[in-house]
């Protein structure tokens, strides 16, 4: 029989407590981290914890890196979540979800409220959720430039983003990338090629799929959308300006580390699972079919940008076999 209860301040914290204390394995996806965080949320080796844990939140005192640390020397695997809001958490066949992020603050002083359920239904979608965001991990480098960033939250400032309100955007399963043929530089190989041992471990299909990966200089903006298992079509120009798409992959996960010693600048690198044979189109192949799956007639030229509509995209994607192979319909 299935229970569901509500809970709030101290029947919250004693209740969340118990279960995480008791629970062999824990998902948790927290928005903020703050000061006195690792032990109230006592997680464990193996376990996992998204946060949003972006320049900005930092800087504002929403989460504390040196808690994020205590985690990560304790085993715990945790993710970055930029404009990350969910406060759920998943022990073992049990999971509660509410309005408390995880500081002194919200223990001590806020009025908290959750709902706790043991329904397998719920319990089931909560982790298929954190699941599908755990895509960038927090790596050594990162954590400890978001030590020196960090500021202590300013009293009665329960503000983390300032007033500027951001809106979610509905979530696209499609997303076609422009990119431009370019070699990783030679001092950054050896940390690239570890991201591509790690993509090649988390392979879903080894018989028919293979690894492949591109980067961006910088932190793009469609790294706060994208989602675990969310398709990619590369469309890639090469030196002489020819310019081919690739069948569709699936995002494994997005990599990200220091390009320079002497700088903060990241480099950023979304590692896919793309069938191994693989059919590629011209450009002007893929216009033309994409004239008659737009309702704004054609793509112009190649730019990077999300197909929202869940019909279209799965039109685009049905341009290719399950394969990767080109249809023939």
């Amino acid at each position: 029989m299935s229970l569901t209860t509500f809970l709030s301040n101290e029947t919250l914290w004693q209740a969340l407590s118990r279960l995480v204390k008791a629970a062999q394995h824990v998902d948790a996806a927290i928005a903020y981290f703050g000061q006195g965080g690792a032990k109230l949320l006592p997680l464990r080796r193996g376990d996992r914890l998204i946060v949003d844990m972006s320049p900005a939140t930092v800087q504002a005192g929403g989460t504390d890196p040196r808690e994020i640390e205590k985690l990560m020397r304790r085993g715990v695997h945790v993710y970055i979540r930029r404009h990350l809001h969910a406060k759920t958490i998943v022990a073992d066949r049990s999971v509660i979800s509410g309005s408390a992020n995880v500081s002194k603050r919200s223990q001590q002083q806020l009025d908290e409220a959750a709902i706790f359920t043991n329904d397998q239904s719920a319990v089931r979608r909560a982790r298929e959720f954190i699941e599908r965001l755990s895509t960038e991990p927090v790596r050594p480098e990162y954590l400890e430039k978001c030590k020196q960033l960090y500021r202590p939250p300013r009293p009665n400032d329960g503000r983390v983003n300032g007033n500027k309100t951001q809106h979610r955007a509905k979530h696209a399963k499609l997303w076609i990338v422009n990119l431009r043929a370019a070699s990783i530089p030679e001092s950054e190989v050896a940390r690239y090629n570890q991201g591509e041992a790690r993509a090649e471990k988390r392979l879903k299909d080894r018989g028919h799929s293979e690894p492949a990966s591109f980067h961006w200089p910088y932190r793009p903006r469609m790294a706060d959308e994208l989602e675990l298992s969310d398709w990619i079509i590369q469309v890639i120009t090469d030196k002489d300006k020819v310019i081919t798409v690739y069948p569709p992959g699936q995002l494994l996960y997005i990599d990200h580390y220091i390009r320079n010693a002497d700088s903060a600048k990241q480099r950023y690198v979304f590692h896919l699972e793309v069938p191994k044979r693989g059919e590629t189109m011209s450009w002007a192949t893929f216009q033309r079919a994409a004239k008659s799956l737009l309702k704004s007639g054609k793509l112009i030229a190649p730019r990077t940008g999300p197909i929202r509509d869940v019909q279209v995209a799965d039109r685009f994607l049905a341009l290719w076999t399950p394969g990767g192979r080109l249809s023939r319909r």
